[in-house]
């Protein structure tokens, strides 16, 4: 009777322990699978709601320069317009490389970019690129190498009945820099002409001249420059620098050139672009500060101090200024500004980086502005937050001028806080 007692007793606790196995087990196969199905939407819920901030419909191109001192700003792509990738881009080694001095032309929803880049063998070449958006580009590499100059580099573009005069800096040797000019049918395919513009005998241009800006108006060529003085005569000795001055020059037939007699028209500035926009003549320079610029009524007469359009942001991004800037028009608007991101002290690794003019939409955190950035794909702002800050409040704020028009404060947002910028109204409306 024992013995049967005591079998029946390790058949209960067998039956017992396979059924705690089958529990462990089925809970084991659920577990799996509910983390299969709903684990990568939890993780995405997770990246999705990370804290942030965003503002759409902030895009807002310049149709009057009026606007630059009355409620725009700008923000940059979130990335780089162009990066060096090709054995003619990737001067010093893999990691760096240097683009630089962009110029776009648009025509029939076609983008040509074409800039300058510094490859393995330390001298530059002018590359072409294009792109269908503006966002994304497709490169083509070298159009007009180097032959046995020493750098050429800094074009600028213009079509006059049906060709593409392209006029850029040549440095046969050292950098006694000179003016050449290119022609094209196809904006691929160049016929170099030389030089049509070189420095002067004395003077303030007497060592180098370059980094042409050009405009075909009024049946004429248009072009400004920038130049430096020579100091000793002899160009093969050490030069002393006196600094950068800016130039004018015309031409009825894009070939020969005659320098304006009163130059230079505005000093100790350089790597200019001219556009003409509303009515009058603006220009972008470079610095290490960020992109200045200043407004001349006509040809030769321009403000004598230029002002800051937008400064650097100072991380690894443009650390070191921003140098060539370019900026691009659509049907008569300043659309976008393309610079060549300095991340190197030396000017010498340098990024094309785009940058778009935006109303003046700012955020803070406890009284601190918030660095946004930009997203081009929907038009909008995107700050980006975290999550170490929950206990902080959040500002944003529309300013036209001097005038405050609308502000909203919240609490920190532990997910995606969505607004919209109503311009009718001047408003901030959450989504």
């Amino acid at each position: 009777m024992e013995n049967r007692k005591f079998a029946r007793g390790h058949f209960l606790e067998a039956r017992i322990r396979a059924g705690t196995v089958l529990v462990l087990l089925v809970m084991a196969i659920i577990t799996t699978v509910t983390s299969i199905l709903f684990l990568p939407d939890f993780l995405s819920r997770s990246t999705r709601e990370s804290p942030s901030i965003t503002v759409e419909n902030v895009y807002s191109p310049v149709t009057s320069l009026d606007q630059l001192d009355n409620g725009t700003s700008w923000a940059p792509m979130e990335s780089y317009a162009l990066s060096p990738s090709l054995e003619s881009e990737l001067a010093g080694d893999d990691v760096h490389g240097n683009l630089y001095a962009p110029d776009i032309f648009v025509e029939n929803g076609l983008y040509m970019m074409w800039y300058g880049a510094q490859g393995r063998d330390g001298h530059d070449a002018i590359h072409l690129a294009t792109s269908f958006d503006g966002f994304h580009w497709k490169k083509y590499g070298m159009v007009i190498e180097t032959g046995q100059n020493n750098h050429v580099n800094d074009p600028s573009v213009v079509k006059v009945n049906g060709t593409y005069y392209m006029y850029y800096t040549v440095a046969p040797v050292d950098e006694i820099d000179e003016i050449w000019v290119a022609t094209s049918l196809d904006g691929f395919h160049w016929d170099i002409h030389g030089k049509v513009i070189g420095q002067s005998i004395t003077g303030w241009d007497s060592l180098k001249i370059g980094r042409p800006s050009v405009l075909f108006m009024e049946n004429e060529f248009k072009l400004w420059f920038d130049g430096m003085e020579k100091d000793p005569v002899d160009p093969t000795k050490p030069k002393q620098g006196t600094g950068r001055h800016v130039g004018y020059a015309t031409s009825v037939d894009g070939f020969i050139w005659e320098k304006w007699l009163g130059n230079p028209i505005f000093n100790y500035s350089g790597a200019i672009d001219v556009e003409y926009i509303d009515g009058r003549y603006v220009v972008v320079e470079e610095s290490g500060g960020g992109v200045l610029w200043r407004v001349g009524n006509n040809e030769t007469s321009f403000d004598t101090h230029p002002r800051s359009l937008f400064p650097k942001q100072g991380t690894s991004f443009d650390q070191f200024g921003h140098v060539t800037p370019f900026i691009l028009l659509e049907g008569g608007a300043w659309v976008a500004t393309y610079t060549g991101a300095a991340t190197w002290s030396t000017w010498n690794r340098n990024r094309i980086s785009t940058w778009y003019p935006i109303l003046n939409v700012t955020a803070s955190m406890d009284g601190s502005a918030i660095t946004p950035r930009w997203a081009a794909s929907a038009t909008r702002l995107k700050w980006s937050l975290e999550r170490n800050n929950a206990n902080s409040q959040v500002t944003i704020t529309f300013v036209r001028g001097m005038t405050l028009v609308d502000q909203v404060s919240m609490d920190f947002p532990m997910g995606e806080s969505r607004w919209i910028f109503l311009p009718a109204s001047g408003t901030l409306v959450a989504l």
